[in-house]
């Protein structure tokens, strides 16, 4: 029997596991995929909205505003980036700024403590590449950008070290309703809990159908497309750029990540296919066109990869967060897109709140909040790596010469709390690979190392887990020392 499982293993999932580890309860997060932050988390924006967009007096306002005030400590804790580069809406007529209008009544009344309507000149003063057929923009201050696959992976990893249990690779087929207790039957095994937090992302309804098919909720999946710009691109655009939201989401976006890239996107598309992260031609012409608008100087010759992420929308039109009346002690936190990476923290805080309205729960007196991390070797300086390679060379053996990547830094991954055992989980973790040549030269290294320290063959390391497999077969000659 545990106290809490918590289902799912996106950014909700593991700051909902991350808060609750700092009180004394058994915890374990079951995540279908074989490393966590695989959904939503992994392909999105990374942006920390300011809170002028979500409807006031909804959840997703709220929350918003609340989660944005938390990232700054949050992320000092967890030893993950995070820049407040603030954001721009853009308006090309007269029309476009009554809507930029609403959008500052509503980031005032809900709550956001800078936003600001600037004129064109005052726009292109910090933005130079931005179009000169701008005439206005809302501007706000506190917005972010962060890594949330980085932060989903700490906050696990801070769970675990407080006590919490992670199994990958376990998918919930069932739940049946005891007395007094759940039994949640998944494809390895059972459990026994009091309470379950259902936290499944793009398959929350899916939870929810398994107590009642018949409940009225369901998810719309919605998939975006991106580019991926080089760091050569880097200072292009110094915040993130949007064009005024239409019923759809934000629209088209320019904005910097924390590591330097820019990111071009997202397209918006109903699609009945969860599992469809496909990449068109149609709507990276689509992307280009409408980011034309903000500056026709965009330097798309430095695409270096594109992905899609799919987003949980719901006919429910807000964040789910409710206990179904007929199950009592199952919290759904469902529905959650834009702008659930902002309001995570805040949403894992009402997940507490819950629990305590439930039982009467202590503090874990030993539970850490700060997470021990060496900085990556890449932002180390001279005197701290030769530091590092002299307590062992492997640090000194750049495996990555993109994102100058150690092979410390991979076996670290590897044998973490967390640990990463497929390409992808590394590049999550270390960015191996997610530079200029994306892995064409640092994979074959990557694999000899995975295959060394989980002691199995080349043939059997994937891509992301499941099936996808690196390589057919092992050609001695070629794999020789």
């Amino acid at each position: 029997m545990v106290d809490v499982i918590i289902i799912g293993g996106g950014i909700i999932g593991a700051l909902v596991a991350r808060e609750l580890s700092f009180y004394r309860l058994s915890l374990l997060l079951l995540e279908k995929e074989e490393d966590v932050a695989m959904g939503a988390t992994k392909a999105n924006s990374a942006i920390v909205h300011a809170g002028y967009d979500p409807i006031p007096g909804t959840l997703k306002a709220k929350t918003n505003v609340e989660g944005n005030k938390l990232y700054e400590s949050l992320c000092e804790e967890l030893k993950v980036p995070f820049e407040r580069i603030g954001a721009y809406v853009l308006a090309f007529n007269e029309e476009e700024l009554k809507i930029l209008e609403n959008l500052k009544e509503r980031g005032i009344k809900n709550g956001v403590p800078e936003i600001y309507i600037l004129k064109r000149e005052e726009i292109l003063e910090k933005e130079k590449n931005l179009s000169k057929n701008i005439k206005y923009a809302l501007y706000a201050p506190t917005s972010g950008i962060t890594n949330p696959f980085l932060l989903t992976i700490h906050a696990l990893e801070n769970a675990v070290e407080n006590g919490a249990r992670i199994n990958l690779g376990e998918e919930v087929l069932k739940i049946e309703k005891e007395e007094g207790f759940y039994k949640v039957i998944t494809n390895k095994g059972e459990y026994l809990t009091k309470y379950i937090i259902n936290c499944a992302g793009i398959n929350s309804d899916r939870i929810i159908k398994l107590l009642d098919p018949d409940y009225p909720f369901e998810i719309t999946p919605r998939k975006g497309e991106y580019f991926v710009l080089d760091k050569k691109a880097k200072g292009f655009v110094k915040s993130t750029i949007f064009h005024v939201p239409t019923e759809k989401g934000k629209g088209i976006l320019l904005t910097p990540t924390v590591d330097g890239n820019i990111l071009v996107g997202p397209t918006a598309e109903n699609i009945n296919d969860r599992e469809d992260k496909s990449t068109t031609l149609s709507g990276f012409l689509e992307i280009k066109k409408k980011a034309e608008l903000f500056s026709d100087k965009i330097p798309f010759h430095l695409v270096i990869n594109t992905f899609s992420g799919i987003r949980a929308s719901s006919t429910y039109k807000d964040f789910f967060v409710q206990e179904i009346p007929e199950f009592k002690n199952i919290l759904h936190i469902a529905g959650i897109d834009s702008p659930g990476l902002t309001s995570a923290p805040s949403l894992a805080l009402m997940a507490v709140e819950w629990i305590k309205n439930k039982e009467n729960i202590t503090p874990n007196k030993r539970a850490k909040r700060s997470l021990e991390k060496i900085k990556p070797f890449n932002n180390l300086s001279n005197e701290e790596r030769e530091k590092l390679i002299k307590e062992d060379p492997r640090w000194g053996h750049i495996v990555c010469r993109c994102e100058y990547v150690s092979e410390r830094e991979i076996i670290d991954a590897i044998t973490s709390k967390i640990p990463a055992k497929t390409l992808e989980a590394i590049k999550k973790r270390t960015r191996a690979g997610m530079g200029r040549c994306q892995g064409a030269f640092c994979s074959y290294y990557i694999m000899k190392i995975l295959s060394k320290e989980l002691n199995i063959p080349l043939t059997q390391i994937t891509y992301k887990g499941k099936n996808s497999y690196m390589l057919k077969r092992e050609n001695k000659e070629r794999w020789k020392e």
